[in-house]
């Protein structure tokens, strides 16, 4: 009998230990964040400037896996479908999380995810290509009228909020444009290069990363970020569209894990390496924890059925 009792003991001691083993090994293999862009988009280029940083706080190694395509649904769905346990994440800006749940039939809804933080927020750039002699909203509003729809630009993908910010334009300057849809902004940066579109408005990392022109930013005010760049509004046009980095993990992580995640999300947007390499990009830190990221993503999800109503985009 005692030594039955000393078997049972041992054993409840050793799942316990084990238990304790397991939660503290986390993470004990390599995280992958899905990032459903390109390499060298925006998201991608943000999502980079924070690996080490992130890697480092959460005591892993931490591979960026691009899954482009279906303005970030594809990518989007693919997290979240994946093993809630911690070892894939998803880094997504706007579009796939809110805009595009309300315009297509997805495998996957906000409610799919665990929110773990958010990251950066910015109003977003108008740019041209170097040297082109688009320099200013008019200039815009003038080659719009000449050419009559002929000038075009690039976007992420119908219903993104590249796309949605250039039709807010185009009806208040009461002007024709071409719209050209890519798989992402890498590949629009690539066709404005070559000479495929001549505008395009996305996050504010590109144009530094890529040289480009910066003609306008939609806000209410000037950026610190942008000090010397007009606001569409000062055009005389009263737009304003932003776009969020945020990242989530499949719907049932554990808790613990979250907190983990959560922990060392807020520990790299603090690293010094990060905040330079986002300064660089001209991306704000805008960290949101668990909680408030949750508020902010539902509160955005509604606005968003709103912003496609107006853009006159097609809303199920």
């Amino acid at each position: 009998m005692l030594r039955t009792c000393a078997r049972i003991v041992s054993v409840i001691a050793l799942m316990g230990a084990a238990s304790g083993t397991v939660a503290a090994a986390y993470p004990e293999r390599p995280i992958t964040v899905v990032v459903a862009w390109p390499a060298g988009g925006a998201t991608d280029l943000m999502t980079r400037g924070v690996q080490e940083a992130f890697a480092k706080a959460i005591g892993a190694q931490v591979v960026i896996k691009n899954v482009p395509g279906a303005a970030g649904t594809i990518g989007a769905a693919e997290a979240a479908s994946a093993a809630a346990d911690g070892y894939t994440l998803l880094v997504t800006p706007i579009g796939p999380m809110v805009l595009q749940p309300h315009r297509m039939k997805l495998t996957y809804t906000p409610a799919s995810f665990e929110p773990v933080c958010k990251m950066v927020d910015s109003p977003i750039v108008l740019m041209s290509p170097p040297n082109s002699p688009l320099k200013t909203v008019a200039d815009v509003v003038a080659k719009a009228k000449a050419e009559g729809g002929k000038l075009a630009y690039g976007s992420t993908g119908p219903g993104t909020i590249p796309h949605i910010s250039m039709l807010g334009l185009a009806k208040a300057a009461g002007v024709p444009l071409k719209h050209v849809p890519y798989k992402g902004s890498a590949d629009v940066v690539q066709a404005l290069l070559s000479g495929t579109v001549e505008l395009f408005s996305d996050q504010p990392n590109l144009v530094p990363q890529y040289n480009l022109t910066a003609i306008a930013i939609f806000s209410e005010k000037r950026i610190p970020t942008y000090k010397d760049t007009p606001t569409v509004k000062e055009s005389g046009y009263d737009l304003s569209f932003s776009i969020w980095n945020a990242m989530f993990a499949p719907k049932g992580t554990p808790e613990d894990v979250l907190a983990k995640l959560e922990a060392g999300c807020r520990s790299a947007l603090s690293d010094a390496a990060s905040i330079d390499a986002l300064e660089k990009q001209k991306q704000p830190i805008d960290y949101r924890n668990r909680a408030g990221l949750k508020a902010f993503v539902e509160a955005e999800y509604e606005k968003a059925r709103v912003l496609l109503q107006d853009a006159g985009l097609k809303a199920q």
